[in-house]
């Protein structure tokens, strides 16, 4: 019998929850709580669409967002270095989400949309 154990969400399928074990006693498939996953469907999210790019990112403002893997914060922290030495033009500002990467998070939105012109959302590893 293998000793890997599936954490699965509510619907059955496997959570994304990385890194985590369950003690020994646990079943070999437990129901993990949903709060900070993923709430709609492929056919509720097929009407997004990609931003438009713009022309330039000179005199831009891009956000650098860690979504909170494995040493995401030191990537955007070395992107950021390239856009300084590379791209001065460019301002950057990194922002780490608080909660992980499939949470909702309306204040960070609200700045970037209000602030930025570009984001880089993106993960460690």
């Amino acid at each position: 019998m293998s000793n890997i154990i599936q954490v699965l969400d509510p619907i059955g399928q496997t959570s994304g929850i990385f890194g985590r074990r369950l003690n020994e006693d646990s079943p070999r498939s437990a129901i993990h709580d949903p709060t900070y996953q993923p709430r709609d469907t492929s056919e509720n999210l097929s009407s997004l669409k990609m931003a438009e790019r713009i022309d330039t990112l000179e005199g831009k403002t891009v956000y650098l967002v860690n979504t909170m893997f494995a040493g995401g914060h030191e990537f955007m922290e070395e992107l950021q270095d390239w856009f300084a030495k590379h791209r001065p033009g460019v301002k950057t500002v990194l922002r780490d989400k608080k909660l992980g990467w499939a949470t909702d998070e309306p204040d960070l939105w609200r700045e970037i949309k209000q602030n930025g012109d570009a984001v880089v959302f993106g993960v460690g590893g």
